[in-house]
């Protein structure tokens, strides 16, 4: 689809010999935002941008080289080559050289006469470049104003990385005004030069809001229009990332030379041939390690990476070069906290810049990007029956809490815990809401214009699936036609684990074996299956139907547990 976006006036910033303001210009078209503070960590913000940025603008896919005018080049020496071979009078060589020595003269007046004509090329494509590229490639980042932060968030060119900043309002010595709210704001490649500008002995203020830094003639307005090709995968990019980090996650801790070691040894050293991995190995009690693969090359982490799980674990993630995206944030940050969904899965990294908080969310490997639709992490998260009447309620009490647990939600709707996550992951899909990670907390968040209607919603996430995808409906079916057992559900420390018996199709025929293990809210950990999508793909594009099949009669007796809390 079309997303158009008009700016009245551009961001920019305004530097003087002892004072700076930084202005990004919203998007006129959404909900009036703003917030207008004076930046206490001057230099922080301005390396956490550009951090931003250049996840913005960064492309790790590989493309092969266009090598046609070596092609030209090499047919021309063999021409030349072949022609030679027939020269066998001294004389005739003579002039032969004669000639191309004069034609290298000739070729050098020619470029020589040609310099003002190159130079003004270079001049157009360099607006080109910063003008009519960044208006037809470059999204404009998501920034929402919350009660106690300002977040950015942006998808790289390939759409394998998901990076969001949070300023918390301790970055600010001084808030004057703020109105909450989420629209887009005009970040150019201009206003990244002038962000680097920003020093510390410069009191530096930001201001978010709709005139931005506008320049206009005398009675007229300044309207800066951008229509941006805005694919509806768009919106699966966030559904996806936000269900990933709602999953059961593994944790581990990292301390910032241990990021450094990790982004050095990834820096240095470039493989070409597989495996390319980056391994992460964790024992109870022990710091982790991680090994660069195929040399082997083994980094032991400090002692603040002890994991304190319950059984060895293994990971392997690949599209590591995408962690040097984090370099630039390595001396201003204090701890890092690494969360890794499982083999070929997800990880995402958080970063603790003191007031400011980013966190960088690559997928399973560069070409399995988050908004292509081959990942379906939301299949992993937990989804109860939910009608538009519920979800309408959690819908009001996030929008009036603005931020809140899935518990303090419970208890604002007069709901159950299991039912309002549901609604929550709902409205996670239909870009109503998202989760963060760092904080723990679910935030109001809205992507789109139209206003929020729960009979939209609902009947939005419940549309019907391609024939050949693992769905819930697909799971639905068998569980409806009896084709699910559970044999044993024992109850362990972290959750559930779950063994069972499914019909290989909704309509019958042979029967699986899934093995589940849920946490205590429902969310698969880990998971296995004897049918062959499972043998085929894993867990990499979410779970098979037998699994969810499983998972949805678990769940059918969580509900039955489930009551809305005491509210007192």
């Amino acid at each position: 689809m079309i997303a158009s976006h008009r700016y009245a006036g551009r961001s920019g910033i305004a530097n003087g010999l002892s004072s700076a303001r930084v202005a990004f210009a919203t998007d006129t078209f959404r909900e009036a935002t703003f917030f207008r503070g004076v930046i206490g960590r001057p230099v922080l913000f301005r390396e956490a941008m550009a951090a931003l940025y250049q996840v913005v603008v960064s492309d790790f896919k590989y493309r092969p080289k266009d090598r046609l005018e070596f092609r030209a080049w090499l047919e021309e020496q063999d021409r030349s080559f072949l022609a030679s071979l027939g020269l066998r009078r001294k004389e005739i060589v003579a002039r032969v050289e004669r000639l191309k020595a004069r034609r290298a003269e000739l070729d050098r007046a020619r470029l020589d006469r040609l310099k003002p004509f190159h130079k003004a090329r270079m001049a157009y494509i360099d607006y080109v470049y910063t003008s009519w590229f960044e208006r037809q490639y470059i999204l404009d980042p998501v920034v929402t104003v919350h009660p106690d932060e300002v977040s950015f968030e942006a998808f790289s060119r390939d759409e394998s990385t998901y990076a969001r900043v949070a300023a918390a309002h301790e970055t600010f010595d001084r808030v004057d005004e703020f109105s909450c709210g989420t629209t887009n704001i005009d970040f150019s490649i201009r206003l990244h030069g002038e962000l680097e500008r920003i020093r510390s002995y410069r009191q530096t203020r930001l201001e978010i809001g709709p005139s931005g830094l506008a320049v206009a003639a005398e009675g007229e307005d300044e309207h800066v229009e951008k229509k941006i090709e805005l694919l509806d995968s768009w919106l699966d990019g966030f559904l996806q990332v936000h269900s990933a980090m709602s999953l059961g996650l593994t944790r581990v801790r990292m301390a910032p030379i241990d990021l450094f070691n990790v982004c050095r040894a990834v820096s240095r050293r470039r493989a070409k041939h597989a495996p390319r991995a980056l391994r992460i190995e964790l024992d109870p009690g022990r710091p982790a390690r991680v090994v660069l693969e195929p040399w082997e090359q083994t980094i032991e982490l400090s002692p603040a990476s002890i994991f304190e799980g319950p059984k060895p674990i293994v990971v392997r993630t690949w599209g590591r070069d995408r962690l040097r995206l984090l370099s630039r944030l390595i001396p201003a940050c204090r701890s890092v906290e690494v969360y890794l969904a499982g083999l070929g899965l997800p990880s995402i990294y958080v970063l603790d810049l003191g007031p400011i908080r980013v966190t960088l969310a690559l997928s399973g490997w560069t070409d399995n990007d988050w908004t292509s639709g081959g990942s379906k992490f939301h299949l992993l998260a937990r989804r109860l029956e939910v009608t538009p009447d519920e979800l309408g309620r959690i819908y009001e009490a996030l929008r009036s809490l603005r931020l809140a647990t899935d518990v303090d939600l419970a208890q604002r709707a007069g709901l159950g815990v299991e039912t309002t996550r549901s609604a929550l992951s709902f409205l996670c899909q239909v870009g109503r809401a998202m989760y963060d990670l760092g904080g723990g907390v679910y935030r109001h968040r809205e992507l789109f214009l139209e206003p929020f209607s729960p009979a939209d919603a609902a009947s939005l996430v419940s549309k019907a699936p391609a024939p050949d995808e693992a769905s819930e409906e697909k799971a639905g079916a068998i569980v409806a036609q009896g084709g699910i057992r559970i044999i044993p559900r024992r109850p362990v420390a972290t959750g559930y684990k779950i063994s069972g018996s499914a019909s290989s199709s909704p309509d019958g025929g042979g029967r699986v074996r899934p093995l589940l293990h849920v946490d205590h809210e429902g969310r698969i950990v880990e998971g296995s299956c004897t049918c062959r999508a499972f043998a085929k793909h894993g867990m990499t594009n979410g779970p098979c139907e037998h699994l969810l099949a499983l998972r949805l009669a678990h769940m059918g007796r969580l509900g039955q547990e489930d009551q809305p809390p005491n509210v007192s």
